[in-house]
C-alpha cells in the first residue's frame, strides 16, 4: 500500500492543500509557511487517534462547517490488503480512498456536547442482484443463490449476520455477474460499526514522525512509543523477519490457530473440543432464538509478541553511568537519528542468503528539517539515506527542509512542494506534477540541467529565493555582487543579500532549462546575459530564452556586447571570476565604473535601471 495523494482541509493554518505523492515528498518554504503542519496532518491521519484539540482546527473553529478533513488516496495495494474488511468492495478503480472527519458537536438544551469522528470511503455502493429486501429466511433468496447457500458451512435454519456475510463473500468470488456498484461517492461509516474503523486504521502505513526542535526526553522515556524506539523496533523487525526461527514460529502459530478455524474442505482439522463447545452453544441458542454461533480466533501479531519495549541510552564509560538520549545535545540526537535511518535502509535493502522478503505493513517516515544540527557532509549523507529509504518497497519519505542539498531540480522536481502564505494568512501549496521536458527535443535541456545541478547543488537555492536572477556564468555573478558592494547597495538595501539569488546556469544554452522549472513553480525571476551580436548560435539561444519568458522582454536585460566588452578587459584563460572582480574594483577606485554596468547591476537586483529609494 502506498499513499499516492493526500488532502488536508481546515487543519491548523491550512484551509485546503492537495499533494501528489510518489516515494519521496520534500516540502519547502519560509518559516511558518505550513510545512510542519502538513507532516503533522499526515501523522494524525495515519496514527488512528481522534483529534480533540481546538488548536489543531483552522482559526480554532471546531463546528461541523469547519471540520478537519484528512483524505488519503492509496494505490499499490497487495492482495492481502484488498481482502481486508475496510477495503474489499470499497475500491475506486485501483485506489482505496479514505476520509477522516473531525469536529465538535454542541449539545442541545444546555447539555454538554462532544468530539466527533467519522470515517468515509469513496466508493460505489455494492448491489447484489436479487438480494431480497427482507432476508430473514433462506427461502426469500432467488434460485441463483441456492447452490451458494447450500455450500455455506453451519448455515443454520435461518440467516444470521455471519452467514449473510459469508454468502456475500461467496457471491463476490463465485458469481461476480450478480455484483454491481453504483457511481462512486462518499459513503459514511461504510462498515456499519467499529470493526471497519479499527481494520482501516490497522492497515494504514505506519507513521514515524521525527520532529525538528523539542526536548527529546519527552519521547525517549516512552521507550517503544518514541521516535527512537519505533525506528529501533522497525530495524529489529526487518532483520528478525528473515530468520528461520521466525518462520518456524509462524508455522507453529498457524498449526495452533488451525485448531480453532472451521475448514470446509477438512472438517476434522478443527479441534474436536472446539467443535463440541460450538455445538453445545448452538443447541442452547436454537432453543431460544434459533441463532448460530461460530468460534473464531484472530492471528496475533508476531512482532508485538517477540519485540521487547526498547529504549536508547548513552553510556559514559568514564563515569560508568547510562544517560537518556534526551539529556544529550541536539547534535548527538540528530546523529543518532541518522544512524538508525541508515541501519533501517541497510536492513530493508539486504536479504540474508535464502531468506524471503516479507511484505508487512508499509512505513511512512516524516522528518522535519533533516539538515538540523548537521554539517554539510552529514547533510549529504542524510539526503542519500532518505533517497535510499524512499526507493525501497514498502517505505515512503516526507520531509520539510530549508537546505538546497535535499532538492533535485532535474530528476525529482515532482517531489518538491512549495508552501506559501496567502494574504489571508492561510498556508497554500504549489506542486508541479506534469513533465517539464516532454518529448525527445527537450531531453537535451533535461540533461544539461541535471549535469549543472549534480556538480553545483547550490543552484537549488532558487527554490528558496524571493527573486531569482539567471546568469550565464559565475564570473558575471562575481562581478555583479562586487559591483553592488562597491556601489553601496547592500548598505542602503540590507535585505538584498537574502532576497535575491543569482544562479550560475553554466552557459547561455542551459538557461531555458532553468526557465522551464521556474515557470512551472511560479517563482519570479529575471535573466541577464550577454547580447553577443554577430554570433548566429548565440542569437538563436537569445531567442529561445526570450520565448520562454512569461513577461517577455520585461524580464530580460542584455549586456552589450558582453560583460568583458562592457567593462573593457580581456578575459583570461584561467581565474575569470577573479579577473572580473578585480576589474570592477579598479574601475570603481578610479571613478570610472561604467554607467551601463551600474544600470545592469540595478536591473539585476531591483528590476529597473535606477536604484530605488531605500525602504525605511
Amino acid at each position: 500500500m502506498r499513499l499516492c495523494r493526500f488532502e488536508v482541509r481546515n487543519f491548523k493554518c491550512v484551509e485546503y492543500a492537495s499533494l501528489e505523492w510518489g516515494d519521496l515528498l520534500v516540502l519547502i518554504g519560509e518559516n511558518n509557511a505550513g510545512k510542519s503542519t502538513i507532516l503533522s496532518a499526515i501523522a494524525a491521519f495515519l496514527g488512528g487517534s481522534a483529534i480533540k484539540d481546538p488548536s489543531l482546527f483552522r482559526r480554532h473553529l471546531t463546528d461541523t462547517a469547519n471540520a478537519i478533513e484528512l483524505i488519503g488516496h492509496f494505490d499499490s495495494l497487495s492482495d492481502e490488503e484488498r481482502s481486508q474488511v475496510a477495503v474489499r468492495s470499497r475500491m475506486n478503480g485501483d485506489r482505496w480512498v479514505l476520509k477522516k472527519r473531525y469536529w465538535f458537536e454542541a449539545g442541545d438544551d444546555g447539555e454538554s456536547g462532544g468530539w466527533k469522528e467519522l470515517l468515509y470511503s469513496f466508493s460505489g455502493a455494492e448491489r447484489l442482484v436479487g438480494w431480497p429486501e427482507v432476508d430473514g429466511t433462506w427461502g426469500a433468496f432467488p434460485a441463483a443463490y441456492e447452490p451458494l447457500i447450500a455450500a455455506l458451512p453451519n448455515r443454520g435454519v435461518r440467516p444470521t449476520n455471519a452467514t449473510r456475510d459469508a454468502l456475500r463473500e461467496a457471491l463476490r468470488l463465485q458469481r461476480p455477474d450478480l455484483v454491481t456498484f453504483d457511481a462512486p461517492d462518499w459513503v459514511p461509516n461504510p462498515g456499519g460499526g467499529g470493526n471497519w474503523k479499527s481494520n482501516a486504521n490497522s492497515i494504514l502505513p505506519r507513521p514515524i514522525l521525527v520532529r525538528a526542535v523539542q526536548e527529546a526526553s519527552n519521547e525517549t522515556n516512552s521507550k517503544d512509543a518514541s521516535t527512537y524506539g519505533k525506528l529501533l523496533n522497525l530495524i529489529i523487525e526487518r532483520n528478525l523477519a528473515q530468520r528461520p526461527e521466525m518462520t518456524r514460529l509462524q508455522q507453529a502459530l498457524d498449526e495452533v490457530l488451525a485448531l480453532f478455524r472451521p475448514d470446509e474442505a477438512n472438517p476434522n482439522r478443527q479441534a474436536q473440543e472446539v467443535r463440541d463447545l460450538q455445538d453445545r452453544i448452538n443447541r442452547s441458542l436454537n432453543e431460544v432464538i434459533g441463532g448460530q454461533a461460530l468460534i473464531r480466533t484472530e492471528a496475533p501479531d508476531i512482532s508485538s509478541m517477540v519485540l521487547p519495549s526498547t529504549s536508547l541510552v548513552i553510556h559514559d564509560a568514564q563515569a560508568g553511568i547510562d544517560t537518556d538520549v534526551g539529556h544529550q545535545g541536539h547534535g548527538l540526537q540528530r546523529t543518532l537519528v541518522i544512524t538508525l535511518l541508515q541501519l533501517l535502509a541497510d536492513a530493508q535493502g539486504q536479504l540474508a542468503p535464502g531468506a524471503v522478503r516479507v511484505s508487512g505493513r508499509a512505513t511512512l517516515l516524516l522528518i522535519e528539517e533533516p539538515e538540523l544540527y548537521l554539517h554539510p557532509q552529514m547533510e549529504r549523507l542524510m539526503r542519500d539515506v532518505l533517497h535510499r529509504l524512499a526507493a525501497q518497497e514498502g517505505t515512503q519519505v516526507a520531509c520539510c527542509t530549508h537546505s538546497p542539498i535535499f532538492l533535485d531540480i532535474a530528476s525529482h522536481y515532482r517531489a518538491i512542494v512549495r508552501m506559501l502564505k496567502t494574504p489571508q494568512g492561510d498556508a497554500a501549496s504549489h506542486q508541479v506534477t506534469e513533465d517539464l521536458f516532454p518529448g525527445q527535443p527537450l531531453q537535451a535541456d533535461r540533461q544539461r540541467l541535471n549535469t549543472v545541478a549534480r556538480f553545483d547543488p547550490t543552484v537549488n537555492e532558487l527554490f528558496f529565493a524571493k527573486r531569482v536572477v539567471l546568469m550565464e556564468e559565475f564570473s558575471a555573478i562575481a562581478a555583479f555582487e562586487r559591483g553592488a558592494e562597491v556601489m553601496g547597495l547592500f548598505e542602503r538595501h540590507q535585505r538584498l543579500r537574502r532576497e535575491v539569488s543569482f544562479v550560475d546556469c553554466n552557459g547561455k544554452s542551459n538557461i531555458p532549462a532553468f526557465q522551464r522549472v521556474l515557470n512551472a513553480f511560479n517563482i519570479p525571476y529575471r535573466v541577464l546575459h550577454d547580447e553577443d551580436p554577430g554570433n548566429p548560435a548565440e542569437q538563436a539561444n537569445n531567442q529561445k530564452i526570450l520565448l520562454l519568458l512569461p513577461d517577455g522582454a520585461n524580464q530580460l536585460h542584455l549586456i552589450a556586447p558582453d560583460l568583458e566588452g562592457l567593462l573593457g578587459y580581456q578575459p583570461p584563460s584561467k581565474s575569470k571570476p577573479y579577473a572580473a572582480v578585480s576589474t570592477v574594483e579598479n574601475l570603481h577606485a578610479q571613478g570610472q565604473l561604467p554607467a551601463a554596468f551600474q544600470q545592469a547591476v540595478c536591473m539585476a537586483y531591483f528590476g529597473q535601471a535606477a536604484e530605488p529609494l531605500p525602504l525605511l
